[in-house]
């Protein structure tokens, strides 16, 4: 019903949407950008589990960023296919599951951290756009408070050696008496020394979302929108993030509704080009996260030790 409704609502040219889809070159262009993309993110990832002690190489992370690609596209919201990938990555490190499958969270909140944090600082630059906008003004806000937050929260604890909190030792230490949450606590805290990786894992986040800040810019100079390059650094990041609602596959629906919106707070006199960027980004991400597919097919969940049924001390002991 909610793609019906954008559709009847004018909110996508569709002959926009068909023009630059059957161009090879923007379509090239698009394939090698969010290649680009998978692979910061994949490094990212590389880093995250390497501060857990697992052993995974960067192809097997690959892979699975890949098919949380292509589950991403057919599962509600653009967190489906987190769960997969945590689903894999606990069957490839049996003997540290949580630490495995925290990595998969980390990085995910990273990543949204760094959206977050490109939008909210953006509003705190051309405050101007706020005024007379309630709208605009309770996004940023909320955006400006969550940034507090977590800005507060890193210090904390990477710094957590010089202040000592009684109140927050004795919690930790009430929270260790149950297993799977003692598990999560150990995760969390192995990365506290490392500030550095984790800055480092920020920043080619931080690198994965400017170019697709920047390659929305060109695909919206392409249709014609006449937003600014700091406009964009406002509305991809709050769009993304709505689009990250798990009501359709892939974000489909939210994403137009979002932009379209976010466009007209602008004051851009044609919104719909909103919904059509969304479109037109979305088809891409689809055709390219349909590779996801062929490593789905050829992955092995089972660590290499344990792919093969029997093992050669097994065919020993059974002889």
């Amino acid at each position: 019903m909610l793609v019906v409704w954008v559709c009847q609502s004018k909110m996508v040219d569709f002959s926009l949407v068909k023009e630059l889809l059957t161009s090879p070159t923007n379509l090239a262009i698009a394939f090698l950008f969010l290649l680009g993309s998978a692979v910061l993110c994949t490094t990212r990832w590389l880093i995250l589990v390497r501060g857990q002690g697992l052993h995974l190489s960067f192809s097997d992370l690959f892979s699975l960023t890949m098919i949380g690609n292509f589950f991403n596209t057919f599962m509600p919201g653009s967190v489906g296919g987190d769960l997969i990938k945590a689903w894999y990555i606990a069957g490839k490190e049996p003997k540290k599951r949580t630490q495995a499958v925290f990595t998969v969270v980390l990085d995910r909140v990273l990543g949204l951290a760094i959206i977050v944090f490109y939008a909210a600082i953006t509003l705190a630059i051309f405050s101007d756009w706020l005024q007379d906008k309630k709208e605009l003004k309770a996004i940023a806000y909320s955006l400006w408070l969550f940034t507090v937050v977590a800005v507060v929260s890193a210090l904390l604890f990477f710094q957590s050696n010089r202040f000592k909190f009684a109140f927050l030792n004795d919690l930790l230490g009430s929270l260790k008496r149950f297993k799977r949450i003692s598990k999560l606590i150990d995760a969390t805290t192995l990365y506290r020394h490392q500030s550095k990786q984790i800055i480092f894992a920020a920043f080619l986040s931080a690198l994965s979302f400017l170019s697709a800040i920047y390659f929305h810019s060109f695909q919206g100079q392409l249709i014609g929108a006449s937003l600014t390059w700091e406009q964009y650094f406002f509305v991809v990041p709050v769009a993304v993030t709505v689009s990250a609602v798990p009501l359709l596959p892939g974000g489909i629906g939210t994403g137009q509704i979002a932009f379209f919106t976010l466009f007209k707070w602008l004051g851009v006199p044609n919104p719909e080009l909103g919904g059509t960027l969304c479109t037109i980004i979305q088809f891409y991400s689809i055709l390219f996260n349909c590779l996801g597919y062929f490593f789905y097919l050829n992955f092995k969940r089972k660590p290499a030790s344990q792919t093969s049924v029997k093992s050669p001390e097994l065919n020993h002991t059974l002889s």
